[in-house]
């Protein structure tokens, strides 16, 4: 159960329903009406941004709930500002179809789903006039969820915006307003998907490509550019960007927010459907003394003790964390990362005997996420290490240096019971990558098609069992050069070097799937 996929919610619902909010509010709940200096300053404001994703409705509508159940004396310290966009009915039709019972062959499975569906229906009935509605209020201890995401706190119309810069960027300045603080937590709640450049195209207006955020309503997509330029512009800087999605910790992500925001909470693997508990944040902020740092330490632990005690489970792909890192010493880190790489690329070109060795390492490198071409830094660098002993120095220095600033990070015990993976990077051969979908079938996962992206902006596509070759050339709509090579994290560290030395195709597969062979001979091409 994580934030990625619709098939891993065990319990997700959508909004539906005939539409009762016709109303259009354009006056930002009355935000010119707040005076910050008639008012005592909270020491915190949380600023929680969130979208259904189509899948999580159910899931971070608790979450939201949970602001409603913090300690009454936790509200003087930290007040909450929410702005949340229901899914579509279309797609909580969707949804229905995977969960429909008849999919299900197994007794027990069988029974789940009816057991689900019920549930489900019960739900949609108390809440199926918000479907692709957006609600901004600030939470009021004294109401209710329910009591506040009325038509009085519409914002805008409906299916109004969410996922672009402009709509991020009003709504932080709103927030500002309307819950003025010494200290601001902008809290981001979705999907996930990781850094790739083929999804996360530099900043434009009409840039539709997808990261983290993506609403399939309005066609838009919310980069990780687009998070900076919002960020960048907005009236007031967050202490603290807190990811609550999937496969966001990853060096690309904090090395553009570095500049922005003075703590990054993101999880390198997997974040349960049900996200963080936002009762636990509340009371933490509020009880450490304006000592964020102790905040956050705390917080980081209760919630992944929590998802190992109901979702960590040693016999399939479970895993999930989360790591709080400083961005005061990424500067320094990115330095000694580049130190790796320059070694890394130095003992590579040596010799046969040891690009053979570090192909060795490659080829056994820890993928974080089985879809993603994403590979824990640390972990692939101590093997690196292991079998040149040259690299042994500078991945010491790389590690150290930022275990200086990686202020905590806790895994759930089910994954290898690993300890200090806390960052992910993008990790390809000869300047491509490759993305790969798997289907679950019969209790495995098995391959179903791929992408290889190219460093001239081709895309070849690869699916199972294809049965005639098409020449056809398709295109990601940018090159390796014009995306990775320009991100801030590649500009301190060089490691698209590597990328584009590096000889050895990197696993396909996380250590739990199987399936499906990274050295097998090519699939045929076709086009979608």
């Amino acid at each position: 159960m994580n934030k990625m996929y619709q098939w891993i919610i065990a319990v997700t619902l959508l909004f539906c329903g005939a539409s009762v909010f016709t109303a259009c509010n354009s006056d930002d709940n009355a935000v010119d009406s707040i005076d910050p200096n008639e008012s005592e300053m909270a020491d915190y404001a949380i600023l929680f941004y969130g979208y259904g994703g189509g899948n999580l409705d159910y899931d971070i509508l608790n979450n939201i709930k949970q602001f409603y159940a913090a300690d009454p004396a936790s509200y003087d310290k930290v007040k909450i500002a929410v702005q949340y966009k229901f899914s579509s009915q279309e797609e909580f039709e969707q949804l229905l179809m995977v969960y429909d019972p008849d999919n299900f062959d197994d007794p027990q499975e069988k029974a789940e789903a009816v057991e689900y569906l019920e549930e489900m229906k019960s739900w949609i009935a108390k809440w199926q006039n918000r479907c692709c509605y957006t609600f901004r209020f600030t939470v009021d201890p004294e109401k209710t969820v329910e009591q506040q995401m009325v038509a009085d706190n519409v914002h805008g119309c409906n299916n109004d915006h969410i996922a672009t810069a402009d709509s991020l960027l009003d709504f932080i300045d709103w927030a500002a307003k309307v819950c003025p603080a010494k200290h601001y937590i902008l809290l981001l709640s979705d999907h996930g998907a990781g850094y790739m450049p083929n999804e996360d195209l530099p900043y434009t207006p009409k840039n539709t490509t997808r990261s983290f955020f993506i609403d399939n309503n309005k066609k838009e997509q919310l980069t990780v550019n687009a998070l900076k330029y919002a960020i960048a512009n907005a009236s007031i800087k967050p202490q603290v960007v807190y990811f609550d999605a999937c496969l966001m910790n990853c060096f690309e992500y904090q090395f553009e927010l570095k500049d922005y925001t003075d703590y990054i909470v993101a999880s390198s693997f997997l974040v349960p459907g049900w996200g963080g508990d936002y009762t636990v944040l509340t009371n933490k902020l509020a009880g450490c003394n304006e000592d964020t740092e102790s905040a956050l330490k705390e917080y980081n632990k209760a919630c992944v003790e929590q998802w190992d005690k109901n979702f960590g489970d040693e016999t399939v792909e479970s895993f999930t964390d989360m790591t709080v890192v400083r961005t005061r010493g990424l500067d320094a880190f990115g330095q000694k990362v580049r130190s790796f790489t320059d070694k890394l690329l130095q003992v590579y070109q040596s010799s046969d005997e040891k690009r053979s060795a570090v192909n060795t390492a490659t080829a056994n490198a820890l993928k974080v996420y089985r879809d993603m071409p994403f590979y824990d830094l640390f972990i692939y660098g101590v093997m690196l290490a292991a079998k040149a002993p040259e690299l042994e120095a500078p991945y010491f220095e790389m590690k150290n240096c930022y275990d200086n600033e990686c202020l905590v990070a806790h895994q759930t015990c089910a994954y290898l019971r690993a300890q200090g993976i806390n960052g992910s990077i993008l990790l390809g051969w000869e300047g491509q990558y490759e993305e790969i979908n798997w289907q679950y079938d019969k209790g495995s996962w098995v391959f179903s098609e791929s992408a290889v992206f190219k460093p001239d902006g081709k895309v070849e596509l690869y699916i199972e069992e294809a049965e005639t070759e098409v020449n056809d050339v398709q295109r990601w709509a940018s090159t390796f050069a014009d995306t990775y090579e320009q991100t801030a994290f590649d500009k301190a560290t060089g490691w698209s070097r590597w990328i584009k030395t590096n000889k050895q195709r990197p696993p396909t597969m996380s250590v739990f799937t199987e399936g499906y062979n990274a050295n097998e001979p090519r699939k045929k091409p076709r086009t979608k």
